[in-house]
């Protein structure tokens, strides 16, 4: 999500860094068939249409058979039943759906435990209007053969649903809409899964009610949200909530920005592993237990996302079923829930090209929390590791630096000396270095460490465990600082140590940057979440430290040298 902004703002801290660093130094019923499968009526024989050898393909229709179809349905009974509007909850103890009868959809998710998600970010369909054009897991059919408004009503199957213990909320919902001419029945059954959080089985069932006609068609099913029309983002807002679609196909994950998404797009794959929308720490996920044919990304009237999944076409016998099974995953991105979850769901956790480094290093925090139980701490302690950790290579950059300040008399009489020659300028430069052990390529140490650096910063900005995490003032730290004190206290630390380890600037231009640096510096830290600011703020202090130390070991030396 957001890569081009946030690689964009990644290379500018590159760029400042790096300059900064080489200047500083530094369910009950009959089993539920496998997806796809189609079940013979109980009781009853299968027809001659559904012998081996002689089923038409799903995509293959008889030259007669829309026909026939439509023959039969003229003459089936209409049952024109109207059902009243119903509103049920789908509880656990870590999540809520509201779902409406009327398209038996969702029309509330929301993540209630643990509390540090239970507010609005955790309200998943919080920018949905009431009178949105459709809503999650509304199921389509391509060829309309099996014909169904979005919103028609179905009936809810008290015998095939299951309450809770409270008496109010279901664990399992078995919703049927009957096609008013008898031609077919959809059963949409949702089930919480008490083994995994945020996770609900969902099945959709097709039976085919014709006597003598084959059913074909194709099913889709929708995931859809609405990204905030009054809030747009900028290079220095980086906003969590930002709205985009998202699709695992067998071959890459997909993703496109909500705001970004100008035409339908569709990704056919096979299979497709799953699809939905999702924003920097939540995800609505539809995930067909034996893959989709293909996913689509579209806008629907203007401000709303829809992403869906297209099945395998399907050729149901008269009297048979078609089961299509899936998962649904509603809930945080959180990378080991997700990884438990499987399908490759983690993947929705978008570390980008560092995700080889962003990964292990998540799971150092987790462990620092699991010992603390605060995150703050947990950032505080995975950086001092990582300090330690790469303390040799900012050893050397930093006692590099301190011998290049030391050396700074001798480089600028040479160059006073051989300004008109360069090549005897640079011949003599490079012979000082060699006379007082000094690297001309002092920063490298620290562009070694980079990599590690950068891991570390894109793993605390896509942490969904930062969201509404308190530490100290804050109450979320994966928000920007609301007082402003770590970034004004960075700067500070900048300030300081330019003044201490500053050298000597031939180049005026490059003198005034430095100066300014610490302010720019500051002002683009004042946009970044706590959590980011936190980590910079030590390891500049750490830093700092680590220079003084390197400072007084020269101090020391210099008067040994002068007593002798």
């Amino acid at each position: 999500m957001e890569q081009k902004r946030f690689i964009l703002a990644m290379s500018l801290i590159t760029v400042v860094f790096i300059i900064w660093q080489a200047v500083m130094g530094l369910g009950t019923e009959a089993p539920v068939p496998e997806e796809g499968a189609v079940v013979a009526e109980e009781g009853q024989a299968a027809s001659d249409d559904s012998a081996p050898g002689t089923q038409p393909a799903a995509n293959e229709v008889a030259p007669d058979a829309q026909a026939q179809a439509q023959a039969q349905a003229e003459e089936a009974p209409v049952e024109a039943v109207e059902v009243e509007e119903r509103i049920d909850v789908l509880a656990s103890d870590s999540l809520s759906v509201t779902l409406n009868n009327q398209g038996a959809v969702a029309t509330d998710i929301k993540v209630t435990a643990p509390e540090q998600y239970a507010n609005e970010g955790g309200d998943l369909l919080r920018s949905l209007d009431a009178d949105a054009p459709a809503y999650p897991f509304t199921v389509r059919f391509k060829a309309e053969n099996v014909e169904v408004a979005p919103d028609a009503g179905y009936q809810v199957i008290e015998d095939l649903s299951e309450l809770n213990e409270d008496g109010k909320t279901y664990s399992k919902l078995t919703y049927r809409y009957t096609d008013p001419r008898g031609r077919f029945s959809i059963d949409k059954v949702y089930e919480m899964v008490a083994d995994k959080p945020y996770v609900v089985d969902f099945d959709v069932v097709v039976h085919n009610r014709l006597k003598d006609v084959r059913l074909i068609d194709t099913l889709l099913v929708d995931v859809i949200n609405k990204d905030d029309p009054d809030r747009k983002s900028n290079f220095l807002d980086f906003r969590p909530d930002q709205l985009e679609a998202v699709c695992r196909t067998s071959d890459d994950i997909e993703r496109t920005l909500f705001e970004q998404l100008e035409e339908t797009t569709t990704f056919s794959q096979v299979p497709t592993m799953w699809a939905g929308t999702d924003t920097r720490y939540f995800l609505i996920a539809t995930i067909p237990e034996s893959g989709a044919e293909a996913c689509v990304f579209e806008r629907l009237d203007g401000d709303y996302l829809r992403t869906n999944l297209t099945y395998e076409g399907f050729s149901i016998a008269p009297n048979e079923r078609y089961v299509a099974s899936n998962l649904l995953y509603m809930g945080p991105k959180d990378y080991g829930v997700l990884k438990d979850t499987g399908y490759r769901l983690e993947e929705s956790v978008d570390y980008g090209l560092l995700t080889v480094l962003a990964r292990p290093l998540r799971a150092l925090l987790v462990l620092f929390f699991g010992f603390t139980g605060n995150w703050g701490i947990a950032i505080i302690l995975l950086t001092l590791l990582i300090k330690l950790v790469s303390w040799p290579l900012t050893q050397k950059a930093y006692v590099s630096a301190e011998r290049m300040k030391q050396i700074q008399p001798l480089i600028k009489e040479i160059r006073e000396k051989y300004e008109n020659d360069q090549q005897r300028l640079s011949e003599e430069t490079m012979k000082v270095f060699r006379e007082h052990n000094v690297s001309p390529l002092g920063c490298l140490p620290m562009l070694l460490q980079m990599p590690i650096l950068y891991g570390l910063f894109v793993m605390i900005y896509n942490s969904v465990e930062l969201y509404q995490a308190d530490f100290l003032w804050y109450t979320d730290l994966s928000a920007p600082d609301p007082l402003f004190l770590l970034p004004l206290a960075m700067g500070a630390v900048m300030f300081i140590q330019q003044r201490l380890t500053m050298v000597e600037q031939a180049n005026p231009q490059m003198a005034i940057m430095m100066k300014i640096m610490p302010i720019m510096f500051t002002a683009f830290m004042l946009f970044l979440p706590a959590g980011l600011v936190l980590y910079y703020l030590l390891n500049l202090i750490l830093g700092l430290a680590q220079q003084y130390m390197i400072k007084r070991q020269f101090a020391a030396a210099e008067e040994a040298d002068a007593s002798a």
